[in-house]
């Protein structure tokens, strides 16, 4: 696991949240953190402090004793500036403590970190230690179309050459990922994709079969992407978007205004939808935000999929 690598620790390393939500709240963290601040002089064997390689913090390792092995927990600080403060000040409080008997500094790459959080969260999602789901997997066929992987394809090449973008230099998020079936043909394309969805299930089939993976997927809701500290994104995409009604429009205003800001000045916002009624009103949506779209009929014979895409080029100064 790349969390056991970048740290360099004896023992196993474990988050104690149990989500990407949980590390945002932090609540588990903070009720290990306060009974740590609570235990005598020594009493805890080891810690590790991580900072990037800028000297920002990212958060603290604490060892723990147990009859069948040591182990680690990490508690990475939250994106949130409220609790950020309030974890760093309790991990602060341990280490001047004397409650731990030895501590060091960790220099990792930021982004190995955040790809290491996204790899644990995934693996223990596929091995059901984050739900009680029996549920059997899904087919394989359910998670990848090699007819939709050729139309994707074509569809990124048509956007490509009218706008004058190279996808192999562009880092793209992919909203509503689902089981990864769109995602597959991405990979190839992009530099980077970094698929979000927060159907835990689908992530898990896209997990198992191999569409998704676990350095570069996170189960996350798509209408509190800035919440977790992605960063920007050159191109923000999403395949078959919906379904999209009368009751749940407001749900979808929010996720696209969080799509748009979620990417770069200059950058792409690529999505595809399956009934024009549904393109009408993104296209709608981002027409009051300010952005004018192209629509493209993208029907094909025989196919349900993406059958409307939409492209639009944010503008650098919003």
């Amino acid at each position: 696991m790349l969390l056991h690598e970048l740290l360099k620790v004896d023992g196993d390393v474990f988050l104690i949240e149990g989500s990407f939500e949980g590390l945002e709240l932090n609540l588990r963290s903070l009720d290990y953190l306060d009974k740590l601040r609570s235990l005598p002089y020594g009493a805890v064997p080891a810690a590790v402090k991580v900072t990037d390689k800028t000297g920002e913090a990212l958060g603290a390792a604490f060892q723990n004793r147990h009859p069948d092995g040591d182990f680690w927990f990490l508690v990475p600080y939250p994106h949130a500036p409220p609790a950020r403060r309030q974890t760093e000040l309790m991990v602060g409080d341990i280490l001047g403590s004397g409650a731990v008997a030895k501590s060091k500094s960790r220099k990792v790459d930021g982004s190995r970190f955040r790809a290491a959080l996204r790899e644990y969260l995934s693996v223990s999602l596929v091995e059901r230690a984050l739900c009680d789901c029996t549920k059997e997997a899904e087919p394989m066929s359910f998670a990848a179309n090699d007819e939709r992987d050729r139309s994707i394809k074509k569809l990124l090449a048509r956007v490509a050459k009218k706008y004058e973008t190279d996808f192999g230099k562009v880092d793209a998020l992919e909203i509503c990922c689902g089981n990864g079936m769109s995602t597959r043909p991405l990979r190839g394309i992009f530099r980077s994709v970094l698929s979000v969805d927060n159907d835990k299930c689908a992530v898990c089939n896209g997990l198992y079969h191999g569409t998704l993976q676990p350095e570069s997927t996170m189960v996350i809701d798509a209408m509190r992407l800035t919440q977790y500290g992605l960063g920007l994104f050159g191109c923000t995409a999403g395949f078959m978007l919906g379904t999209i009604y009368e009751f749940n429009k407001p749900i979808w205003r929010k996720i696209f205004e969080e799509a748009l800001r979620a990417t770069n000045g200059g950058g792409l916002l690529l999505f595809t939808v399956n009934q024009k009624e549904e393109m009408d009103f993104m296209q709608e949506c981002y027409a009051s935000m300010g952005i004018d779209g192209e629509v493209i009929d993208n029907r094909q014979k025989g196919s349900i999929y993406d059958s409307w895409a939409f492209v639009a080029v944010k503008d650098a100064g919003r």
